[in-house]
């Protein structure tokens, strides 16, 4: 058995389930470029999600890929370059993954898919709306009861270590 992992938009942790159950399997992230010639997406965001991709190879010992391309297609040549008999995946809610693994299929049909369960964050069922609700509401269990900034020392900006002008006689005469 030998298997490789797809690394998608919202598996981009080096903690990901499909990644921690085969940590020495090939991995790869697709840039879908028929999605992204569809679809504007800011810069720095595909600038994060290539940064993200950088930093679990860079934390792996095993081969980690980017490409370009249909992800379906991509990721069936990429089982085959591989001689994998099995592609995990992190579970994602969109329609798009179900699609995608669809593609795969029919692509490489003897590929065996693996989905895992995603990673929960916290344990909140309930309905957001909302961001800073439901923040307000979760913060304390995804940061272990602390504060997202307690004990971190944030540097001073270029702008705050220069001296300050005082302003307040500009007007007066």
């Amino acid at each position: 058995m030998s298997a490789v992992v797809w690394i998608h938009g919202d598996s981009l942790s080096i903690t990901d389930p499909a990644l921690s159950a085969q940590p020495d399997a090939p991995a790869l992230f697709v840039f879908d470029r028929p999605f992204l010639s569809s679809h504007r997406i800011a810069f720095p965001r595909l600038a994060f999600m290539y940064g993200g991709v950088r930093d679990i190879a860079a934390a792996r010992l095993a081969r980690t890929e980017i490409r370009a391309g249909s992800v379906s297609e991509e990721l069936a040549q990429f089982a085959r370059k591989h001689g994998a008999t099995e592609l995990h995946a992190t579970e994602n809610p969109t329609p798009e993954f179900g699609a995608i693994l669809q593609g795969v299929h029919e692509r490489f049909p003897e590929l065996k898919v693996v989905v895992h369960p995603a990673e929960r964050l916290t344990t909140f069922s309930g309905p957001v709306t909302k961001f800073f609700g439901f923040w307000k509401r979760v913060q304390g269990e995804v940061l272990g009861g602390g504060d997202l900034f307690r004990g971190v020392e944030l540097p001073l900006s270029q702008e705050s270590t220069k001296p300050q002008r005082d302003h307040r006689n500009r007007w007066r005469k």
